[in-house]
């Protein structure tokens, strides 16, 4: 049979038989840069992925146990420490006697929780570790005491890839009143006091009321009244021992510089 490609060109073409040797490298080359690429990216998202996991990790059990705190505080009566002494176990007490008192605490790299009598619960887990951990009771005159904590929480993991950590600081007051459901009693005898002179209480029960060292019952005091050895002594010459007659009406008993009683007729109280 003839050849067409030697009949057209007068001579036979020789057919190739594969790619170059400048092919190949050239491909190589391509495919290689494609790879490292490919593998690069791979690469940079899988840490990525990994570091999210771990943030998403700490954030989740930081938000955890600053809402617990706050569910506490907010539920408790009263806040059990010294006023702006930093610990790190703080004990509230509670309106329900089931759940009195409640406990927060950190111990070794946990935070945990103790409700009444059940067993503690731990906040936090061991995929996280806490430091740091510290608790103070502000006092907010005239509004509720608060609580503050500071804390800082890590990703526990050796791989520097996971590595991650985030220091918190918050505040939470409490929402209900200083309640008691037993007596008040000192732990020892005529040694401790009940309010202070720089702070002190406006009324008992609204029936004893005081202002300064006066003490009114049934009405805010408007001079001082004293009882002392015995003697009862008001302080102002226009205030006395009011007395009802039995007719209904009222008297006040006060005294003249010579020292005479004398008696005036008032509205009764």
């Amino acid at each position: 049979m003839v050849n067409p490609f030697k009949k057209f060109f007068g001579r036979e073409v020789k057919k190739r038989g594969g790619f170059t040797l400048i092919e190949m490298v050239v491909f190589t080359a391509i495919f290689t840069v494609t790879i490292i690429a490919f593998i690069s990216v791979l690469i940079s998202i899988t840490r990525t992925q990994v570091r999210q996991s771990a943030v998403a990790e700490v954030n989740q059990q930081s938000q955890f146990v600053l809402q617990a705190l706050q569910y506490y505080v907010e539920r408790s009566s009263l806040i059990e420490t010294a006023s702006t002494e930093a610990t790190t176990t703080i004990t509230l007490r509670m309106t329900n006697t089931l759940e009195d008192p409640t406990l927060v605490f950190a111990s070794g790299t946990q935070i945990y929780s103790k409700v009444g009598t059940d067993p503690a619960q731990a906040l936090t887990s061991g995929k996280v570790t806490v430091s740091n951990f510290s608790m103070s009771k502000r006092v907010n005159a005239p509004g509720k005491d608060s609580l503050a904590v500071t804390f800082s929480i890590s990703y526990n993991t050796a791989n520097p890839q996971q590595q991650f950590s985030q220091a918190l600081q918050s505040a939470v007051a409490r929402v209900n009143a200083a309640t008691f459901d037993s007596g008040i009693f000192p732990n020892a005898d005529n040694t401790l006091k009940l309010g202070a002179t720089s702070q002190t209480w406006q009324s008992i029960n609204d029936v004893i009321y005081f202002s300064g060292a006066k003490v009114g019952i049934g009405g805010t005091p408007a001079a001082l009244f004293q009882v002392h050895n015995g003697d009862v002594y008001i302080d102002s010459s226009s205030n006395g021992l009011v007395l009802k007659s039995s007719g209904g009406t009222c008297y006040r008993l006060t005294v003249t510089n010579g020292g005479s009683a004398t008696t005036t007729a008032i509205a009764c109280p």
